[in-house]
């Protein structure tokens, strides 16, 4: 337990003082601000100018930041791994773990502490509120469980691929290609493209509480299923 918490505090360091990680917060703070302005002063819908802050700005942002960041997290310390785990001071269940925990946390983090002042300031100054709180609510639960299953799928294929390049590009096509598939299979619930579409509905709450549910059960199992293939990997792979 203590070298997991050695780790996890010095994984949380690092991504805290990672450039990426603070030009992230800039880029998702910045738009923010200005959509509240504009909500305030023109005559746009509360739910709309929240989904279109997700669609155009935290998603492909999130997309490609966490994508980076998850992926990179084992196969870009290599040599590290080796000297920890080799020489036995740090399993590497513990290791794995401590990666899971750091980046979730952070990503999570980042997520809810800009997305919930923005839902507060734009549901309060927006010229027309339209949007519901049990909608608001499981609106951003559930992008908070696709940044989840993100992050964990990244991680897992960092612990399968020792090429930190290819585990990044991995990620953002195989997050790519499976949302326009599922939504074209007209498996919308599945589909990380389709959820965010619907977000407007999901704000004003007309979106069903049982799809809501259902998309944050499927995409929690997907998150786990990653992350205990990524542990069972990574406990079987030379180093």
């Amino acid at each position: 337990m203590q070298a997991y918490l050695s780790l996890l505090r010095l994984d949380v360091e690092q991504l805290t003082r990672s450039w990426l990680v603070r030009g992230w917060v800039v880029l998702l703070v910045v738009p923010a601000i200005f959509l509240v302005v504009v909500a305030a002063n023109e005559e746009e819908l509360a739910s709309e100018t929240l989904a279109a802050y997700i669609a155009a700005v935290l998603a492909p942002l999130s997309w490609v930041v966490i994508s980076i960041l998850s992926a990179s997290a084992i196969s870009g310390e290599a040599t590290v791994i080796s000297d920890s785990i080799l020489s036995r001071s740090v399993t590497r269940t513990e290791y794995m773990w401590a990666k899971v925990t750091a980046r979730l946390g952070v990503f999570l983090g980042i997520l809810f502490a800009v997305t919930v002042p923005l839902t507060y300031l734009v549901a309060r100054y927006a010229a027309s509120n339209d949007t519901s709180a049990a909608g608001l609510a499981g609106g951003l639960a559930m992008v908070g469980v696709l940044f989840a299953f993100l992050a964990a799928l990244g991680i897992a294929l960092s612990a399968m691929f020792r090429n930190v390049q290819l585990s990044v590009v991995a990620v953002l096509i195989v997050v790519l290609v499976t949302g326009v598939a599922l939504q074209f299979l007209g498996l919308t619930w599945m589909s990380t493209t389709a959820v965010i579409d619907e977000l407007p509905e999901t704000f004003r709450g007309e979106t069903a509480l049982a799809d809501q549910i259902r998309v944050l059960v499927v995409f929690s199992a997907l998150s786990g299923a990653a992350i205990a293939v990524g542990i069972w990997h990574f406990r079987r792979k030379d180093l």
